[in-house]
């Protein structure tokens, strides 16, 4: 039984709360936020602006569905902002989990839904939520992103325009309140300084080290040591090791990816090309975007759409920093690595013999990160909605048109798969990243907040 036809069952009613931004003033902020990118990048502007008009518009594209309410629409907002900002999946999955936090305890000292995450002060008399989850989402981004002030500070004008579920003042003060309580929680969490990964000065076999598209240091190796939101810790769920390279289970592993994730495959299909590109766009844009279309379809209210996003996005937060935790653990070499490495593991080819069809992100490769980033989220979002919706789905990759799930299964195993289509993790990554997202995600639902005693 799902939390909808459950434990929430009272909550859902057949109406609309909002009608939400409509598709004008999403692209008046795509517009104003480009615009305040251009003023942070004053000495790189060419390069800054093209990939910040890039991210934003393409992100404009994934919202021509209609909103849903105000928390759908400041998901999207919060979405957005990570990317113009120029965060990747660790920075901007903590940035989304703030100010779901921020919304969901806002709604809850309101509405009195359940458990709280953690600030819970009871408002007595009616306040209005729309103005409470606006302004909780707003003060969590502009402390984050003070450069785009601007903008967020018009996206929370059009929301409150819109309000008309109770007096404004008093849900903008609990919004306010929620999101400052959050803001504090997370002020030491370990996700700063930014830590690179160099690697050993001569790596042997099976070592990671970085690899062609920059060899850049290996990224964020402090996030593994991040305060996890709800999980215990962060190896409490730690894969166990990958198979033994030079094994029979890894050589088998690695013949897949070297047949099916080179850049010059014959045995690639082109749908197996368009997935593999296609979900090439940081993960947590997936699982937003999906719980943002399930909302919409099944027209849920404010109360447990702020539940649904601040589970789901907690969970993908907490299986992104246990993900990294067993990456920097392992320091397993990438397939392009292995597939370019003489017998005693140093590379001498200028990685010549092999090429994937992606380029390799700058991390070391086991588990997979898209893998169990995207299945901890949806198992959240099955709680919820079930998995039997067929979903559009959109992506920021240039050129690449939108795509249609049958099942919220059926995305995760496309974006899993999508990593070995492009020839940057081995079958075996993806399995044990789904294990782990899927723990986390059963943690997460059973632990969370929400649930009434």
């Amino acid at each position: 039984m799902n939390i909808i036809d459950g434990r929430f069952s009272k909550y859902i009613i057949n109406y609309y709360l909002i009608h939400g931004i409509c598709r004008y003033k999403i692209f008046t902020i795509a517009l104003m936020t480009i615009t305040s990118a251009i003023l942070e990048t004053k000495k790189d502007m060419p390069y800054k602006l093209i990939t910040t008009a890039v991210i934003t518009l393409a992100l404009l594209n994934l919202s021509k569905s209609a909103s849903a309410d105000v928390v759908t629409d400041w998901n999207l907002i919060t979405v957005k902002a990570t990317k113009v900002a120029g965060y990747n999946s660790n920075l901007g999955s903590r940035i989304e989990a703030i100010e779901a936090i921020a919304v969901y305890d806002a709604i809850n000292s309101i509405k009195h839904i359940g458990t709280p995450y953690h600030y819970y002060v009871p408002v007595p008399g009616p306040a209005s939520l729309q103005a409470a989850v606006a302004q909780a989402a707003h003060d969590v981004l502009v402390n984050y992103f003070p450069k785009q002030k601007s903008s967020i500070d018009s996206a929370l004008n059009n929301s409150l325009s819109l309000v008309n579920d109770g007096p404004v003042d008093k849900g903008r003060a609990v919004g306010a309140a929620s999101a400052a309580d959050i803001i504090a929680l997370r002020a030491n969490d370990g996700s700063e300084p930014n830590i690179g990964y160099p690697g050993p000065a001569k790596p042997g076999v099976g070592q990671y080290r970085p690899t062609p598209a920059g060899f850049v240091p290996g990224i964020n190796q402090q996030w593994g040591t991040v305060k996890p939101f709800l999980l215990k810790s962060n190896t409490q769920f730690r894969p166990i090791a990958p198979p033994a390279v030079g094994g029979y289970d890894f050589k088998k592993a690695l013949a897949i990816v070297e047949e099916l994730g080179s850049i010059k495959s014959t045995k690639r299909t082109e749908d197996q090309t368009h997935i593999a590109q296609f979900y090439k766009q940081d993960a947590e844009l997936t699982v937003n975007e999906a719980a943002r279309a399930l909302a919409i379809a099944h027209k849920t209210p404010i109360e447990i759409n702020a539940l649904a996003f601040v589970l789901a996005d907690i969970a993908e937060a907490d299986a992104r920093i246990a993900i990294w935790d067993a990456k920097y653990y392992y320091l397993l070499w990438r397939p392009v690595t292995a597939l370019n490495a003489d017998a005693d593991g140093g590379v001498t080819n200028n990685y010549a013999k092999w090429t994937p069809l992606l380029a390799t992100p700058p991390h070391p490769s086991y588990p997979c990160g898209h893998c169990g980033t995207v299945t901890a989220g949806f198992e959240v979002l099955k709680t919820f909605y079930g998995d039997k919706d067929t979903i559009q789905l959109h992506t920021t990759t240039p050129g690449e048109p939108a795509r249609t799930i049958k099942s919220l299964s059926n995305g995760e195993w496309e974006n899993g798969w999508s990593r070995v289509y492009g020839g940057i993790h081995y079958p075996f990554e993806n399995d044990a990243a789904q294990k782990l997202g899927r723990q986390v995600a059963e943690y997460v639902i059973t632990n969370g907040p929400g649930k009434k005693k």
